[in-house]
């Protein structure tokens, strides 16, 4: 695209007056983007991959690793058949221009042909300024249409300014990066040492250029919290309330996420995050996992309580299905067993007996026949019967365990089975 403002015809112009790469530097990535290595063949004899060296050893097994006698370097050994080798990888140089940071990326190429020197090369891919306010603009070479792979480059086109700035196919995590590295004044005050933490460059610096909260965060220490909101858009004004605290009393997260869940959960649960106590638990995963359980149990209830509202809309069909069946009763002794008459009873009953009869919506299913035993009037057990085959599904009691009189039920029940079976 073409530069439309001030900043854009700058960075194109600066960029265009920009030092190519140094001997020096693609010295460096030709040493650092490979893992160098020596062919074995089955007689023993070793070719260095970088000078085309040969040499035989003596030794009665296959080494992991040899020292090429000729340029000294240490070689993975391969013994596979292969003897063209056409790599490629990421090298990346990170420097500075006037009050932008850049951050430049090269693709690396090289040719290893078994008998000759391996051959390198090296283009420029992308660069990415950084403006002091962590702003970013991207010029880069042109991409293959509707491709999402990195490395999908047209090498035949210019550099220029991209539309895309932020685009994820330009965070390249490059396999070498050159140690030399030039940053602005902005990124030294903000709290830049030297170390990233395992994120990348490009990361590293918007997130301290663009949100002084992160600043502030890399600066007090808290580096698990930095890195967890280090590519993250913002952070909230609840959850830094919280962070305040934290810092205050230097409290130690080793686990960002799992303390950001937490924090979520108190806040979720009307707690006060600015009370040290609540925000600074002395075991983190045990806090966490009981705000869990409530809120789980909280889900929970609410879920029953909204399937209890829509089974009023299902009590006409289920009375029109098993209205017929009203009214049938068996009893022996002190165990009474009747049809559950309403979906309301079905809530009851499951209720009382602590399972799923409600809220796997038994009252819907046309082909069974739901059943209550009492036993000295107190809900003991539920039967499912099939209509099917005429014969007991399952009897459960309380939390879905056999009650005592269990058996009796089971007996009750399948000596009346012809009473069921005159209604049908």
């Amino acid at each position: 695209m073409r530069p439309t403002n001030k900043i854009q015809r700058e960075i194109v112009s600066l960029s265009r007056k920009m030092k190519p790469i140094t001997e020096r530097q693609e010295q460096y990535a030709y040493r650092h983007c490979f893992e160098p290595f020596a062919k074995r063949t089955a007689k023993g004899i070793y070719t260095c991959c970088d000078c085309a060296h040969t040499w035989q050893d003596t030794l009665s097994y296959i080494p992991v690793h040899v020292v090429c006698p000729h340029c000294g370097r240490k070689l993975k050994v391969r013994s596979d058949r292969t003897k063209v080798y056409n790599l490629k990888s990421y090298y990346t140089i990170i420097t500075a221009v006037k009050d932008y940071q850049v951050i430049r990326h090269f693709v690396v190429f090289a040719d290893f042909r078994i008998g000759r020197p391996a051959e390198y090369s090296i283009k420029e891919v992308v660069q990415r300024w950084l403006t002091s306010k962590g702003k970013t603009y991207t010029l880069a070479l042109k991409r293959n249409m509707s491709s999402f792979y990195y490395d999908s480059w047209n090498y035949c086109s210019e550099m220029e300014l991209r539309s895309c700035s932020d685009s994820f196919v330009y965070d390249i995590n490059a396999v070498s990066t050159y140690p030399r590295i030039k940053v602005t004044e902005n990124i030294k005050r903000n709290g830049y040492t030297g170390k990233t933490y395992d994120l990348s460059h490009y990361t590293f610096f918007k997130a301290i250029l663009s949100d002084n909260r992160k600043e502030t965060l890399l600066k007090c220490g808290q580096i698990s919290l930095f890195k967890h909101f280090a590519d993250k858009d913002s952070i909230s004004d609840d959850v830094w309330k919280a962070i305040r605290v934290v810092i205050r009393h230097k409290y130690n997260i080793s686990d960002a996420g799992l303390w950001c869940d937490y924090i979520r959960l108190l806040l979720h649960f009307g707690k006060d995050t600015s009370n040290p106590h609540c925000v600074c638990p002395s075991n983190l995963h045990q806090e966490h996992d009981r705000q869990s359980r409530k809120r789980h149990e909280e889900a929970a209830r609410e879920q029953m309580k909204e399937k209890k509202r829509t089974a009023i809309q299902h009590e006409e069909l289920y009375r029109k299905s098993k209205s017929k069946f009203f009214g049938l009763i068996f009893s022996e002794g002190n165990i009474q067993i009747r049809v559950l008459q309403s979906v309301k009873e079905f809530v009851e009953e499951g209720e009382f007996l602590k399972h799923c009869v409600f809220s796997n919506e038994y009252f819907k299913n046309d082909k069974s026949l739901i059943l209550s035993a009492t036993v000295d009037g107190v809900k003991t057990e539920t039967i499912e019967f099939s209509l099917d085959t005429m014969k007991v599904v399952q009897c459960r009691g309380k939390f879905n365990q056999d009650s005592q009189y269990h058996e009796e039920i089971l007996r009750l029940v399948n000596s009346n089975i012809h009473l069921i079976t005159k209604i049908m």
